[in-house]
């Protein structure tokens, strides 16, 4: 028996180059019926295995196909035609035919593991690739070549790849606002801290901030997994729907979310309609670019409504007294905090 491939483990192109070389090597002249039953063993010991032969063997055939010799039990059984001695001796032919054999299958061999290198690449380097940051005031707007398009918020990064079977976006802080075109054969992913975000096509809102991450879905429908990393359940979203998801604990909550206030930073403003006042002092606080607390936790959930202008944050912080029962004050760090404004009698 032969030197045969052992268990190539679980990479991919391990596992392709172990298969090429059973291939290969079943070409030989010395092929025996113990090296096919190691093959079969090698096949039994996973569905790994048997899926990188056929991937393997279906180039193979795209090659040219060439055919596995007999056995020696069966060349015994169908010996070769007949032919003049004089002119062709059968020493000569068998020997004529065993070397060429290798020789060939040599060949489509480099090529086929030529072609399992460029294949395995093609399907794991991205065809597309674009890392984007934005500044304090600054939205830029992205084009995607699959006619997808992204409106990347102020102080936000993000990086765009692109693949055979899935486009994958990883949204590092910020926000982000996406028209995602339909592609059931290439689902889209966002990847926010812990949480992931998977479409076919629709419009939605992410926000990537302090210990949390924000969905809304403008329309459409979005899957929400909380944690990626332990395959956690994912939560379906659909048109004026949002989930906040904490990182630390991967909980999730919903959260308001009107057709206008989802994206509305796009055009300059901030919509909140009986938004709780924690979420209005995260969201102000990023266009601010200092931090809103709230002095008391039964702040949180104060409902806010009203419109405030990207460019001028502060001016709607300090005018929440006109409309919610707190009193504002300015820290020494440049941000705010919120009070219950004491009862007067």
């Amino acid at each position: 028996m032969t030197d045969l491939p052992s268990a190539a483990g679980s990479d991919p192109f391990a596992l392709h180059e172990a298969a090429a070389t059973w291939l290969l090597r079943r070409q030989d002249e010395d092929w025996r019926p113990d090296d096919e039953a190691a093959l079969q063993h090698w096949l039994a010991e996973s569905e790994a295995h048997q899926q990188a032969f056929i991937d393997v063997a279906s180039t193979w055939h795209d090659l040219g196909q060439l055919p596995r010799p007999a056995l020696a039990s069966d060349t015994q059984a169908a010996p070769a035609p007949a032919a003049p001695a004089a002119l062709r001796p059968d020493g000569m032919t068998r020997r004529a035919r065993s070397r060429r054999l290798p020789r060939v299958a040599t060949a489509a061999a480099v090529a086929l593991l030529a072609l399992g290198c460029v294949g395995y690449g093609w399907y794991t380097t991205p065809s597309y690739v674009q890392d984007v940051s934005t500044a304090a005031g600054e939205i830029r707007d992205l084009q995607l070549p699959d006619g997808s398009r992204i409106s990347l918020n102020a102080r936000s990064t993000l990086a765009v790849h692109f693949y055979r079977s899935r486009r994958e976006v990883v949204l590092s802080q910020g926000e982000a606002f996406f028209e995602v075109a339909p592609a059931a054969e290439r689902p889209f992913t966002v990847d926010a801290q812990r949480s992931r975000v998977t479409v076919v096509g629709t419009a939605f809102n992410v926000r990537n901030g302090p210990g949390e991450v924000l969905v809304k879905v403008l329309h459409g429908h979005v899957r929400v997994q909380p944690d990626r990393a332990e395959d956690t359940t994912p939560i379906s979203l659909y048109a004026e729907q949002g989930l906040a998801v904490t990182t630390a604990t991967a909980t999730y909550r919903p959260i308001s979310a009107s057709a206008d206030s989802i994206g509305g930073w796009r055009n300059g403003r901030l919509v909140f309609r009986r938004t709780p006042l924690d979420e209005v002092a995260q969201e102000v606080a990023q266009y601010l670019g200092h931090p809103v607390t709230l002095g008391q936790p039964g702040l949180k959930f104060l409902p806010v409504s009203g419109y405030a202008a990207t460019d001028a944050p502060a001016s709607f912080v300090e005018a929440l007294p006109d409309l919610l029962p707190v009193r504002v004050t300015r820290t020494a760090q440049g941000g705010y905090r919120i009070d219950e404004r004491p009862v007067t009698r």
